[in-house]
């Protein structure tokens, strides 16, 4: 029932973005480049317009860094000027806590009060943009997805410990969310693989890593990873397999061997 909607244009196409009548409505707008800041990948400029088409042909003069754009608009243009600085600043706000980008906007934007029921709308709103943005291939919702509650249906409960390093995760969704309060090795062995150590490297710079002690790390805020191997070797700092490693709660099992139960569970069930 969501009548929101998604553009999606590399820059070098945003010509043709603009012979869509959709763009010049009131919307939000998510610019994505590489970043300036060697701690991020990726960089995010977030914003708002009653005519985004305007808005972004202005950025296309004046923005460096960006490569392409997602658009959100209302297919029944019954979104305002209110709603969307109201979107624009929780856009924001939320992809700032979650440490995974770079973000470009300067001064937070106020954002503003909405009546209750326009409340209710947006938060609708922005859960469709939350589920959208992974799907076309822009993760910046990270500190979202890690507030999952795990007694929830289909969540899993993973545990791993590494020398004197313990963690806690949960997988929803495809998700693999190290939770805050799981330690990590501070130090990593010399053959880690170098994109492993860089991303060790950006979770430290970016504060979602900081030093306990002398030989620890802690994570500051929950934090997703794609795969069970990503999140096990920043936890232990070492080449490690993900699914052997993390030990499902209560049973002890490797993640490995609860996922080979499952789909001989599910082949058992429809034979």
């Amino acid at each position: 029932m969501w009548t929101g909607q998604a553009l999606v244009a590399p820059r070098t196409e945003i010509a043709r973005l603009g012979r869509r009548e959709e763009v010049r409505s009131t919307g939000v707008y998510v610019l994505v480049g590489p970043a300036e800041d060697q701690a991020f990948d990726t960089a995010v400029y977030v914003g708002e317009g009653d005519d985004v088409w305007a808005r972004i042909t202005n950025h296309d003069s004046y923005k460096d860094f960006w490569t392409w754009v997602v658009v959100f608009v209302s297919k029944d243009d019954n979104l305002t000027k209110a709603h969307v600085r109201w979107l624009e600043a929780r856009l924001i706000e939320e992809i700032r806590a979650a440490k995974l980008v770079q973000v470009m906007n300067g001064n937070d934007p106020g954002g503003g009060r909405l009546p209750e029921a326009d409340a209710a709308d947006m938060e609708t709103f922005i859960e469709n943009v939350r589920l959208l943005l992974p799907v076309l291939g822009l993760n910046v919702f990270a500190s979202a997805v890690g507030s999952l509650d795990a007694s929830k249906a289909g969540a899993v409960r993973l545990h791993l410990a590494w020398d004197n390093a313990t963690a806690d995760c949960i997988v929803k969704n495809g998700a693999f969310v190290v939770q805050k309060g799981s330690t990590a090795r501070k130090k990593n062995v010399d053959s880690l693989q170098p994109s492993y150590q860089n991303m060790r490297q950006r979770l430290i710079e970016s504060g979602v890593l900081i030093p306990q002690g002398l030989d620890l790390l802690v994570f500051t805020q929950d934090f997703v990873f794609e795969s069970p191997t990503a999140a096990a070797v920043a936890v232990a700092g070492t080449s490690v397999n993900g699914r052997d490693m993390w030990k499902v709660i209560p049973t002890g099992e490797s993640y490995k061997e609860w996922q080979q139960q499952q789909v001989t569970g599910d082949s058992t069930s429809g034979e």
